[in-house]
């Protein structure tokens, strides 16, 4: 599980952003810590299932906000191509990788 959350950032920040074999190592942290912390806010919501208020009114039963159930919710690899192709071509208009980063 901790290896399909912090693969794409990773992937990202090191063949795309500061471009292989250089790399920013900060960079490359802040993305994966930021993706794990982000799973793990979402992974909460989601188990604790979060009633939304005013639905049994509205709609006539409750609706709720998570399923309820253990599962982990982490990134996707289906953004990988279209992401690496954005900051591709900002680098090849003359932006620096970290600035291409803060774009997207």
């Amino acid at each position: 599980m901790v290896g399909g959350v912090i693969t794409p950032p990773y992937v990202v920040m090191k063949f795309t952003v500061d471009g292989f074999p250089f790399s920013n190592v900060e960079l490359q942290q802040y993305a994966i810590v930021a993706a794990l912390i982000t799973s793990g806010i979402c992974t909460i919501i989601n188990v604790a299932r979060f009633e939304i208020p005013l639905t049994k009114k509205l709609f006539g039963r409750r609706l709720f906000i998570g399923s309820g159930l253990l599962s982990v919710m982490g990134t996707s690899f289906t953004f990988l191509p279209i992401f690496e192709i954005a900051i591709s071509q900002m680098k090849f208009d003359g932006i620096s990788g970290k600035d291409a980063l803060e774009r997207c």
